[in-house]
């Protein structure tokens, strides 16, 4: 018994000395190419700029850093794209193992303080949504007087030509959603069951949750012919 517990006492001793060898050969290099990797997995980027700035390298062999910031002129998120996307976030801790691994993967353990700033336009909007469903094909969206206009094709009892106003929301922080104040199909109000049928395959208009350390959205903003999320 004595010999298998001092053998397993050892073989945790060199895994130890394995990982602590191993959190140590981390810097602020192999992060920053790291995300940068992860981020050109999920998304087409444009002028991509990643940051990471470290305590010590005593906090960095525990897979904490001081800031990391994430930087892209345009984003294709899921088909829509954003220009620009700008994440950073203070006290980062990662899954160093994960990140050192074979096949590397970036996760965030905890973070601090976390801004994120990101700007879709008019145009970028209707062309993912065009590409991003085929329910409604020549679905449109207008961005204006602080609110959202959907109209597009989509048979209902009576007609086929809808029209919908109202607002962004972001509940869970990550999906963005259309919530209407005002909905009619042929100028006739459309019933509420129609709505949230048409809604279920419409929403969320984009879904932020593959964002780099996963910022929540806190607030939307909708100005003539663009939408600022922060």
């Amino acid at each position: 018994m004595r010999a298998r517990f001092g053998g397993l006492t050892a073989g945790l001793a060199l895994l130890a000395w394995g990982l602590s060898s191993l959190a140590g050969a981390v810097t602020t290099a192999d992060v920053e190419n790291r995300i940068r990797n992860e981020i050109s997995k999920v998304w087409k980027v444009q002028n991509l700029e990643v940051g990471v700035a470290a305590y010590s390298q005593a906090h960095s062999d525990r897979g904490l850093f001081k800031s990391v910031m994430v930087r892209a002129d345009t984003a294709d998120i899921a088909g829509i794209v954003v220009r620009p996307v700008y994440v950073k976030a203070l006290d980062v801790t990662f899954d160093v193992p994960l990140m050192l691994a074979k096949d590397p993967v970036i996760r965030t353990r905890s973070r601090g303080q976390t801004d994120v700033y990101l700007v879709l336009y008019e145009q970028d909007l209707n062309e993912g949504l065009r590409r991003a469903q085929s329910v409604v094909p020549d679905l449109s969206a207008t961005l204006a007087g602080g609110q959202i206009t959907l109209t597009g094709t989509y048979k209902f009892v009576w007609g086929n030509r809808f029209r919908m106003s109202g607002r962004l929301a972001v509940p869970d922080g990550y999906k963005i959603n259309f919530v209407p104040t005002a909905a009619k199909v042929n100028g006739i109000p459309i019933p509420v069951s129609g709505v949230k049928l048409l809604l279920s395959k419409l929403n969320p208009i984009l879904d932020l949750s593959s964002v780099i350390m996963q910022p929540k959205v806190n607030s939307l903003t909708i100005e003539d012919g663009k939408l600022i999320a922060r």
